[in-house]
């Protein structure tokens, strides 16, 4: 029954991607499912990770997919929400809030606490790129992005 449904979902997907889709409001992506704004939040910020790693003249793609992969790990995402958290606005802290109290299965490699505030994280990420707020959206991720760099400098001394 499943099998059905997943090629159903697909030949109605791939109808609507051939149609012209009228832009949503803020409040629709506001109250958008906060799973599908973590998704769009953790692609957000991967491709974000790995553009800034590929920046500093490293090719080396093993190396490369090392360091993104520690640096987009929940147990980071969860400590850059926590430093961020007063630096956000009521409508930011509400997409927060309603991402990390979002039911999720929680992988093995953080704990459910890590986990949620990933999603947290994420969910805000997610918000403010489909939002249209890019520049809001690149002053958080640079924000991210100094407070990793800071807390691996500490961690190689």
């Amino acid at each position: 029954m499943e099998f059905k449904r997943v090629l159903f979902l697909k030949k109605e997907m791939i109808k609507k991607l051939n149609r012209e889709s009228m832009p949503l409001t803020e409040q629709e992506i506001f109250s958008m499912d906060s799973l599908t704004l973590a998704y769009i939040g953790d692609a957000s910020w991967s491709l974000f990770i790995r553009k800034k790693l590929i920046d500093t003249g490293i090719h080396h793609v093993q190396i490369l997919n090392s360091l993104a992969s520690e640096m987009v790990s929940a147990k980071w995402q969860c400590q850059i929400l926590y430093t961020l958290c007063d630096q956000l606005t009521e409508r930011e802290l509400k997409v927060c809030k309603r991402a990390r109290n979002a039911h999720v299965h929680v992988p093995k490699s953080a704990t459910v606490e890590e986990y949620r505030e990933a999603t947290a994280f994420e969910g805000l990420l997610g918000y403010l790129r489909l939002s249209g707020q890019e520049e809001r959206l690149h002053t958080i991720m640079l924000k991210s992005l100094t407070f990793l760099a800071e807390e691996f400098n500490s961690e190689s001394k």
